[in-house]
């Protein structure tokens, strides 16, 4: 077990490992490309930044331009302009792109979320411009003396600032306008005014006063959840007595007609228990509503409420949304189980009929009314089974594939004996070698076939021993049906005896056939008979044959035909030998 439980624990860190290595070298990836964007856009800015600087001199240092000259710098302008639009352009559809697998590093304060970065800015990653920034609001925050108005915007040559006294809060660039897919300036404007209503909204609720009618909240819900809570334990000990008492006077449970379905008690427990179980739902979901509201009192911990309660609200929604979407399927699969419940109905009714012989058909046999009834039923599960299978949650997956081929493999692989019993089964069934009741001999097992099911048959011996034979290995053998004929032709029973030559052939055939007549079971019609099988050197052996109607009796009447024989020759003085005995002749 420990073995196991160490080889999967390995498994998970391995998994884990490769899935954060995997995610490093994704992020790494969109990192370097984010900078090859940058590099490129700022060498176009530069160049056409300079191309524009030499127009504009050129333009300058003419000192009578004509209007051919004019017309020419203007367009050369103009043009300048127009590929800068162009690559903004193209960079804003580099950066959709990467969208999807960029990661923002958020900019907090108190675990309020100001704004996100995704690219970098200079020698600085969006990572330590995030961290950046985040400190130096923090920083701004601690102050004892803050100047709202003194955060403002100053524009450079290729960025916007927002400082505060001088000192640098954040830089905004192009690139970060690109990814909210807004103007620079828009951008700047927003997180100015986001910073501000961010600090405001933290420097007032951190005061002593908010902290203390915070803390009276957060006592007044404990209490209400006590409260609340001693209420329901009372409500559910006062609901568990009304039920004991309400079970302790006449109710006699569920009955149908004489048969008790449901008895009282359990009745009593069930109930009690599901009233236990709605006092903990109850509680547990008082427990997270408080907890929810006493999170959400404080701004340090109202990030966890929100977390909790989302925890909670969103699987309950993608359930709810799940199973809306899922109605039409399941209604489907609804359809096709009724229609197979009530075909299989049908089919055991048929099946009953026929075994009781009300519904005959030519060359039917009544007992291969339920073995025939599980066969179609087998079809009937396998064909609903088809039917529904696209519409199970999940079966396009490739888990579900892999889980369906697995168990596939592994029931094919542990079950082919139990097949191999079952074809045999049903082959015996059809085959009819013999029936419930009839005495069989299978190899060395002679007994009465007591019940036949679709894997093993089973027989009882004449000293009460059960024998359970696979079905495989009867019809793999012989087989020796001691009752099938025993009502039209009777069953021969024979007994082997040795008798010296000095008995006359028809004394031995007289004295044999009478102490078999004397035989109870054995029948007078057909009349035995005596065949004389052997002639040795001193005696001659012969065969009774008796015809009984009674096979299932044939051990008793082999005895009791073994000790009439012995009387018979015992009045007419006759020894009886053995093959292996020879008389002493006399001195």
């Amino acid at each position: 077990m420990k073995k196991n439980l160490l080889i999967f624990f390995v498994l998970f860190l391995v998994t884990r490992i490769t899935t954060a290595q995997q995610t490093i070298s994704k992020l790494d990836s969109i990192e370097i490309e984010l900078n090859k964007i940058k590099q490129r856009n700022d060498l176009l800015r530069i160049k056409d930044s300079i191309r524009t600087q030499l127009l504009k001199n050129e333009l300058n240092s003419i000192v009578n331009p004509q209007g051919n000259e004019l017309e020419w710098y203007k367009t050369e302008l103009l043009k300048i302009k127009q590929e800068d639009s162009v690559h903004l352009s193209n960079q804003k559809a580099e950066i959709e792109k990467l969208r999807e697998n960029a990661k923002p590093y958020p900019v907090k304060l108190f675990n309020d979320t100001i704004f996100n970065v995704y690219s970098g800015l200079g020698p600085f990653s969006a990572k330590e411009r995030a961290l950046s920034a985040q400190n130096e609001i923090q920083e701004l925050y601690a102050k004892k003396l803050y100047f709202k108005d003194s955060l403002q915007l100053m524009t450079t040559q290729n960025y916007i600032n927002i400082v505060y006294q001088g000192t640098i809060i954040t830089s905004i660039s192009q690139e970060d306008a690109l990814w909210e897919n807004v103007t620079p300036d828009s951008l700047a404007a927003n997180y100015l005014q986001t910073i501000k209503a961010s600090i405001d909204k933290n420097r007032i609720s951190h005061t002593f006063e908010n902290i203390l009618i915070r803390w009276a909240m957060a006592i007044g819900i404990v209490l209400v959840f006590l409260a609340l809570i001693y209420f329901l334990r009372k409500l559910t000990r006062f609901g568990i007595r009304k039920i004991i008492s309400w079970m302790n006077r006449d109710f006699e449970g569920v009955k149908i007609k004489n048969y008790q379905f449901i008895s009282p008690y359990r009745i009593k427990v069930w109930m009690i228990k599901t009233l236990r179980w709605v006092y903990i739902v109850l509680f547990f979901l008082l427990t997270g509503i408080s907890i929810s509201l006493i999170f959400s009192i404080f701004p340090v911990t109202e990030h966890w409420a929100y977390m909790f309660l989302h925890g909670i609200w969103k699987p309950l929604k993608e359930l709810g949304i799940s199973i809306y979407n899922y109605w039409p399927k399941l209604l489907h699969i609804i359809i096709v189980l009724m229609v197979g419940r009530y075909a299989d109905k049908l089919l055991h009714f048929f099946s009953n009929e026929i075994e009781r012989g009300m519904l005959k058909i030519k060359g039917f046999h009544p007992e291969w009314a339920k073995p025939t009834y599980h066969l179609i039923r087998i079809c009937l599960i396998a064909f609903v089974i088809i039917m529904i299978f696209p519409y199970l949650p999940g079966s396009d997956t490739t888990a579900f594939k892999g889980v369906s081929v697995f168990l596939g493999i592994l029931i094919s692989l542990g079950s082919s004996s139990a097949i191999a019993n079952t074809i045999a089964g049903f082959i015996i069934t059809y085959m009819r070698p013999f029936q419930i009741g009839d005495w069989i001999k299978v190899n060395d097992e002679v007994g009465e076939v007591i019940e036949k099911t679709s894997l093993v048959t089973r027989l009882r011996t004449i000293n009460n021993e059960d024998i359970t034979i696979p079905n495989s290995m009867i019809l793999s053998n012989k087989t020796i049906n001691y009752s099938s004929s025993s009502a039209k032709t009777c069953l021969i029973i024979p007994i082997d005896i040795n008798i010296n030559f000095d008995v006359p052939i028809e004394k031995v055939n007289e004295l044999l056939i009478k102490a078999a007549l004397e035989t109870q079971h054995v029948v007078a019609y057909p009349k035995p008979y005596v065949f004389k099988n052997k002639i040795l050197d001193t005696y001659i052996s012969y065969q009774l044959n008796a015809f009984t109607k009674t096979p299932q009796r044939m051990y008793f009447i082999t005895s009791d035909l073994n000790e009439n024989i012995l009387k018979v020759f015992k009045e007419e003085g006759i020894d009886l030998l053995s093959p292996k005995f020879y008389a002493k002749p006399k001195s």
